[in-house]
């Protein structure tokens, strides 16, 4: 097929694809140094044979200058005295707390699922695999946020429970569990910038299951793909001008410039309509400014919980005034949603960039894929 064609060859050119390298990765799937990524910023690692030291760095928003440290091995006899003081986890895991749908979705793609004893927010998950889990009483909801449940996460007794927060005060959390005596690991994929960042995570987590190798093999077909397609779009004119997100109350959250999001409108071809703002989160921006750079917006994606073209105009009459609106060129990424809120962009998607940049080459150039179906986007009616 075409398709298949331009990935092969579009594939040897994965200098299109500038992540923010780091040492090369070898065929064991290991790195020199303190860093195997070439994408992801919020890890590093560095494999001694007989134990692994693992960095996180500022792993929540705002954060700066903070560094996690764990070491992990078969058992605490193989560590020098140098490292007694550094958290340690006895590897592989067998039993582990999730407190993220992309944990979770990463630790499934590793072939763990059966590892996963406790999550958070089981109603929001979308594989059926997991929940058919948490149906059976495999796995158990340990809460969310501030309302952990401490006593169920005891009772799971996780080899260890996989971490993350948005501000500092997550820091309470952690004194909790490490008084409890849990293993807790931070983890930041989700302030990663680039999409591929985020997946590469993929890698962090097979560390915690003696992984590595399947976890390297996987990791570089999705960036060969993603770079491929990438290359494939990023010659294409004219670029549609790309509107994204929906107003709540007023506010409109507008993906920063410098966002992962914006990173796959540019890569899919796309002319971001917010790709001058320098920040790389969302930014919160009155109605008005955002309806009158909104005017020229020729594509509309990731309208939040708009399940349909009624749906935006329920929030402000004035957004049907809109030609993209007018136009019907609005897509949702909620086509593969559970009954409670589950939806898979924001778990499987994560591991898999390369098929939702696939989706919205397809909504901004759907002449280039002509036998690409849509995996987590639909258009709305």
């Amino acid at each position: 097929m075409r398709l298949l064609y331009l990935l092969i060859v579009t594939a040897l050119l994965l200098s299109a694809c500038t992540g923010q390298a780091g040492p090369s990765v070898d065929a064991d799937g290991h790195g020199e140094g303190t860093c195997f990524t070439r994408y992801a910023s919020g890890f590093r690692v560095l494999d001694q044979g007989t134990y692994t030291l693992i960095e996180v760095t500022d792993p929540w928003q705002q954060s700066k200058d903070v560094i996690f440290s764990y070491v992990l091995a078969p058992g605490p006899e193989a560590l020098p005295d140098s490292l007694k003081n550094i958290s340690f986890i006895k590897t592989p895991v067998k039993r582990v707390i999730a407190l993220s749908t992309t944990h979770v979705a990463m630790i499934d793609q590793l072939g763990s699922a059966e590892s996963i004893v406790g999550l958070s927010g089981s109603g929001f998950i979308y594989s059926s695999k997991i929940r058919a889990r948490i149906e059976s009483g495999s796995v158990k909801d340990v809460g969310y946020g501030q309302g952990l449940d401490f006593e169920t996460i005891v009772r799971l007794k996780p080899d260890v429970l996989f971490l993350y927060g948005v501000e500092g005060n997550v820091m309470t959390t952690l004194e909790k569990l490490r008084d409890l005596g849990i293993p807790a690991v931070f983890c930041g994929e989700y302030l990663e910038t680039h999409p591929l960042g985020k997946a590469e995570w993929i890698r962090f987590f097979s560390l915690f299951y003696k992984k590595e190798e399947q976890s390297a093999r996987f990791f570089q077909k999705i960036d060969s793909a993603y770079c491929a397609l990438s290359a494939l779009a990023s010659g294409v004119l004219p670029k549609p001008h790309v509107l994204n997100g929906l107003p709540w109350k007023d506010t409109w959250f507008m993906a920063g410039g410098k966002s992962f999001a914006a990173q796959l409108m540019e890569d899919a071809g796309g002319d971001y309509l917010w790709k001058d703002n320098p920040s790389t989160q969302a930014v919160p921006l009155d109605l008005e400014s955002v309806y009158m750079r909104a005017l020229n917006a020729d594509i509309w994606i990731n309208p939040g919980a708009a399940g349909s073209l009624s749906d935006i105009l329920l929030l402000d009459k004035r957004l049907g005034d809109l030609k993209v609106v007018q136009s019907g060129h609005v897509f949702n990424n909620d086509a593969r949603s559970s009954v409670d809120g589950g939806n898979d962009y924001w778990e499987s998607g994560t591991v898999r960039p390369d098929l939702v940049l696939a989706d919205l080459i397809e909504v901004f150039h759907p002449e280039l894929l002509t036998d690409h179906r849509f995996v987590y986007y639909r258009q709305l009616k």
